[in-house]
């Protein structure tokens, strides 16, 4: 039988070479419509993730702008003297690095003499706790209250 004969033979009262033109051409139509549904999915998806990022970029200007005002030397300098009684630095009261190490040593402990037996500390005392927080020279600080700053 020659490949001719096997095309012009008839199946269920059509041709072969309709049924498989047919076939192929189905084929051809659900490929090119699955593409096109894919595609239109991903169009999708790219419009939503445009989307994201204009709103993403909407809310960085916005909390750009929102720490600009936060740091505007007028409000910080009205809630330093509110909140914490802060007061400008004075000229004197700046200093150049070279002076901190004279500062440094002029305020330094003086180191006590080294301890005789007769004046060793009473072995019923325990020593200080390394985590209660060392007497120092200067005035008290006095906690304050912290209070939001943004006024939310």
């Amino acid at each position: 039988m020659s490949l001719f004969g096997a095309l012009n033979r008839r199946v269920l009262g059509f041709r072969a070479m309709e049924l498989g033109a047919t076939l192929l051409l189905t084929a051809m139509i659900i490929t090119v419509y699955m593409s096109k549904t894919g595609a239109g999915d991903k169009t999708d998806d790219i419009d939503r993730i445009s989307q994201q990022i204009q709103d993403t970029q909407t809310q960085i200007h916005l909390l750009k702008a929102q720490v600009a005002n936060e740091e505007r030397p007028d409000r910080l300098i009205r809630l330093s003297a509110q909140i914490l009684n802060l007061q400008p630095i004075s000229p004197r009261q700046e200093i150049d690095a070279d002076a901190l190490a004279d500062i440094a040593q002029s305020q330094a402990p003086k180191t006590p003499p080294a301890p005789t037996p007769a004046s060793a500390p009473a072995p019923d005392s325990p020593p200080p706790s390394p985590l209660q927080p060392a007497a120092y020279a200067g005035p008290p600080v006095t906690p304050s209250v912290a209070s939001p700053v943004g006024g939310r």
